[in-house]
């Protein structure tokens, strides 16, 4: 869509398919990025793709695994290639399970560290030379109350997403120089995804939103530079709030 907030620049968005990444794709498409779908589920990130192209929209469905260090190279070379650059990237994708430490075995926890963590390593990784030569970009980390507190049976998932909160906050200096803004962003509010299904009891499930319902945020934050929001935790939901509040957003 030419002439949204977004006009021009490119994006990158994991975990596309379904839930925060599917709104996010939507809103960034909507706001006129061109935006890069990533996920691992070739099927649904195509659909999602085509039913926004058939809304006007630059949407482009790539499969990409985010266990596979080839793969991602591979995804985010071909995209340079194609595009002016890479703008903005957004780690969304994550998977979670609940254990007491003593049952979780090595291949569980290898597997969800290496989606929720390594995996935005790499894909941060790609997009870091370009972003520096042109100083320009915006790198968003989704993660979760279980980034800054402990909870029950999730060793594995609270340190993935500490250390996405630790990666975050040491890219912030390092991106800084070079006028790229990196924020940690958590929904905020209970929102509905195939994950919260698996997570959420019937309280959560009473109150929980849409995902696009916090995508405004994303778009916020996809927008700053260093000198900008940067090497925050962001509460999407209350961001939200604040942009309407001010009559930034409807």
């Amino acid at each position: 869509m030419s002439g949204g907030r977004l006009s021009g620049r490119v994006a990158v968005v994991t975990g596309a398919a379904r839930g925060i990444g599917r709104a996010v794709t939507t809103a960034f498409a909507e706001d006129g990025a061109r935006v890069f779908a990533l996920d691992v589920l070739a099927d649904e990130v195509g659909a999602v793709a085509a039913a926004l192209r058939a809304k006007g929209l630059d949407v482009t469905a790539r499969t990409m695994d985010l266990r596979d260090p080839d793969d991602i190279a591979r995804t985010f070379a071909a995209i340079e290639a194609e595009t002016p650059g890479i703008d903005v990237l957004v780690n969304n994708a994550g998977v979670i399970f609940f254990r007491p430490v003593e049952a979780v075995t090595v291949e569980e926890w290898d597997r969800l560290l290496d989606i929720n963590l390594r995996g935005p390593f790499l894909c941060i990784r790609a997009v870091a030379p370009g972003m520096k030569a042109r100083r320009r970009g915006a790198i968003l980390n989704v993660s979760s109350n279980a980034g800054v507190k402990g909870g029950n049976d999730e060793s594995a998932y609270c340190a993935s997403k500490f250390g996405i909160e630790g990666l975050s906050r040491a890219l912030a200096i390092e991106f800084a120089p070079y006028n790229v803004s990196v924020n940690t962003v958590t929904p905020g509010h209970p929102v509905h995804t195939a994950m919260s299904e698996t997570t959420y009891g019937p309280e959560n499930r009473a109150i929980w939103k849409d995902p696009i319902e916090i995508a405004p945020a994303f778009v916020h934050l996809a927008l700053q530079d260093a000198s900008g929001i940067n090497d925050r935790y962001v509460r999407a939901w209350d961001l939200v709030q604040e942009l309407r509040a001010k009559g930034d957003i409807a």
